[in-house]
């Protein structure tokens, strides 16, 4: 499928989404996901990151959804060019980071005249820094399906404390609750994330690493 596809009613759907219809996203997704598929391998040309990269788009598009706005008078090609946008940053932040790599690696492979045990550091802080980048990815998929697992009262303040950065009065306030009330289900949906994703220091780091990564 390509971005010239049937694009009708992907605005509805996003207004549904917007609203908090979960039944909205996986419509969303399924009519997206070849399009978006296409288009990566097209700037990727790898189909295991490609797999990564689209789960990056849309966890992206999911916690930047409120700024969403119609431009145009296509309404749904404004949905789908909006995704699209996400999906080319997410591909060439990703073809930034595997230039970089690549370049240290010719850098490495011609520096002859360099002692053998900084070349082996290099090397091993080059492979080093693949290795976390896939880290990421899982821990940003681990922590997206946990969250999704929350009680619908849990998830939606986590997202709006954590996701959306807001105060938990202001959370409050968009939920018509109280703040205690707030501040209640958002101590049970963080327990409830810290069982999903397991106890410890390996929860905290996901979770850090999910919010560090969403707020870019």
């Amino acid at each position: 499928m390509t971005r010239g596809t049937d694009r009708r009613g992907l605005h509805a759907l996003m207004d549904r989404y917007g609203d908090g219809d979960p039944r909205a996203f996986s419509e969303l997704h399924a009519a997206l996901s070849p399009r978006l598929r296409g288009f990566l391998m097209k700037l990727v040309r790898d189909e295991p990151t490609v797999d990564d990269l689209l789960q990056l788009t849309f966890l992206k598009a999911h916690v930047a959804r409120d700024r969403f706005c119609l431009q145009g008078g296509d309404p749904d090609g404004a949905v789908q060019g909006w995704y699209f946008a996400i999906a080319r940053n997410v591909a060439l932040d990703h073809l930034r980071q595997r230039g970089r790599r690549d370049r240290r690696r010719v850098d490495l492979e011609t520096s002859e005249d360099r002692p053998t045990h900084e070349l082996a550091d290099e090397a091993a802080s080059v492979e080093g820094l693949a290795l976390e980048n896939e880290r990421a990815t899982e821990i940003v998929e681990q922590v997206r399906e946990a969250i999704a697992l929350l009680p619908a009262s849990q998830r939606e303040v986590v997202e709006l404390h954590k996701l959306r950065g807001m105060t938990m009065a202001e959370v409050a306030e968009r939920l018509e609750i109280r703040e205690g009330a707030a501040r209640v289900r958002a101590h049970r949906g963080y327990k409830a994330l810290a069982r999903l994703l397991g106890a410890g220091a390996s929860s905290v780091l996901m979770l850090y690493s999910l919010l560090c990564w969403a707020s870019q």
